[in-house]
């Protein structure tokens, strides 16, 4: 959704920049006593003098703005991604997060000290931790091991850090050949 906003916000300020240098340059023009430069406004305004506002193409740039409207409204409402996970507080007067970047680091940091483990990439959303580690270890028996190793060892910082709802964890171990 921030990159959506961002867009529409750009759109906005490139559109908002045009109109005020378009009418900058057509006031100077009209006060030098010069005819329009960029936009016809007299024949603009002669047209709309005599259009009513009843008439086709009042009616659908008018639908055009409501529904863009409606829409810009509907983006607005539509609820975000939470960014911070709640910790479990000590009090009432305490409110506590982590965000998911930083619960990612402290994962990433808890596995990435194991024996065997080559490489650690973390990815946290609302309701899913996924711990995916890379190993140069052979054998089924190793990688059972590993796995359980990462497992318990993510657990344990989850843990620690006492989420209201801590999201639930997958670990998925792969072997990169030498």
């Amino acid at each position: 959704m921030r990159v959506l906003n961002r867009l529409l916000v750009l759109l906005l300020a490139v559109g908002v920049v045009f109109a005020a240098t378009v009418g900058v340059i057509e006031v100077i023009a009209q006060r030098t006593q010069h005819r329009p430069v960029l936009l016809d406004w007299p024949g603009v305004h002669h047209w709309a003098a005599r259009t009513s506002w009843g008439a086709a193409p009042v009616v659908l740039l008018s639908v055009g703005l409501v529904g863009a409207g409606l829409l810009l409204l509907i983006a607005q409402l539509k609820p975000r991604r939470p960014a911070r996970l709640p910790i479990a507080a000590a009090g009432t007067d305490t409110d506590a997060a982590i965000t998911r970047g930083g619960l990612a680091h402290s994962l990433r940091r808890a596995v990435t000290g194991i024996d065997g483990v080559s490489e650690v990439q973390v990815t946290v959303r609302r309701h899913r931790a996924r711990v995916r580690a890379t190993t140069r270890a052979a054998g089924a028996a190793g990688l059972g091991a590993l796995r359980t190793t990462l497992t318990e060892t993510a657990r344990r910082q989850l843990d620690a850090l006492h989420l209201s709802h801590p999201p639930t964890l997958s670990v998925r171990v792969t072997t990169r050949e030498r």
